[in-house]
């Protein structure tokens, strides 16, 4: 059982992406708010499908007739929207049979496994395309064709290593990562110069780091050198964090997925109130 905060003031976590397919709380909100943090949502990335989707439709079908040796999806957010966009035009049971899957991280394959899709590859423990990239030379890939679903913005880790073992790689846009809302920009500078601002901001991917640096840069340069606590998921996301911001993350994830980001968020939020 998680610790509950102690102090006058209950510490504020921001989270720069909700997960657009939850009903309700996500686990990272629940263990929070069980220990007694407030959680509040400003994402600074939003997705959606192509607004073509032929390409993706017809990798699509070439997969649930098993063209592909193999079918990789890098994040929760993808699963999410294969097994959506599958069921809409009505290939989701031809995948669920024919399809042999690989998940950048355990988050990714549960999320796999929950709508029904076998997991054939290796998992990186630690979560990251760079560690599934590792993993996949022990695979029989050499000549084979591989079908990776990303984000129009996914980075090309894992093309890279396929092409370097001797495989095919296929990279298909599964949907789009888009800025933030004027309005979500507008809340943002009010949280970062209210005195009730937030003790952690968490991040969930490189695209939400790159958006809120650019925001901030636009709108408030100043406040870029006087940001709280940093959280990061995974090694991925911090080095995004390192690279923009020039600073590393008091709190980095050695899980990518939300109950150890918590943890970790708690276990920084305890040792701050200790310190004060």
């Amino acid at each position: 059982m998680l610790a509950r905060i102690h102090e006058d003031r209950l510490p504020m976590v921001l989270l720069t992406r909700p997960d657009p397919f939850s009903i309700g709380e996500g686990e990272i909100h629940t263990i929070l708010r069980g220990a007694g943090a407030i959680v509040k949502e400003l994402p600074m990335i939003n997705f959606d499908l192509p607004s073509d989707t032929t390409a993706l439709d017809v990798a699509l079908h070439r997969a649930s007739v098993g063209e592909f040796a193999a079918i990789i999806l890098s994040s929760p957010t993808a699963a999410h929207f294969l097994a959506q966009h599958a069921e809409s035009i009505g290939l989701l049971p031809a995948l669920r049979k024919r399809g042999a899957f690989g998940a950048v991280g355990n988050a990714t394959a549960a999320v796999l496994r929950k709508h029904g899709f076998q997991i054939f590859l290796p998992i990186p423990a630690s979560g990251g395309s760079g560690h599934l990239a590792s993993l996949l030379s022990t695979q029989n890939l050499s000549g084979q064709q591989v079908l990776l679903l990303q984000s129009q913005i996914g980075l090309d880790v894992l093309e890279h290593a396929l092409v370097a073992i001797g495989a095919k790689p296929e990279r298909v846009t599964l949907y789009n990562t888009n800025g933030p809302r004027l309005e979500d920009l507008a809340r943002l500078v009010r949280y970062l110069e209210n005195e009730s601002r937030p003790e952690v901001i968490a991040f969930f991917s490189p695209s939400a780091v790159t958006h809120f640096t650019r925001a901030l840069a636009e709108m408030a340069s100043g406040l870029l050198h006087n940001l709280p606590a940093l959280a990061c998921i995974g090694e991925t996301t911090s080095k995004a964090v390192e690279a923009a911001l020039h600073r590393r993350p008091e709190i980095v994830a050695r899980k990518a997925d939300q109950r150890t980001l918590a943890e970790g968020i708690l276990h920084y939020l305890e040792l701050h109130n200790q310190r004060n």
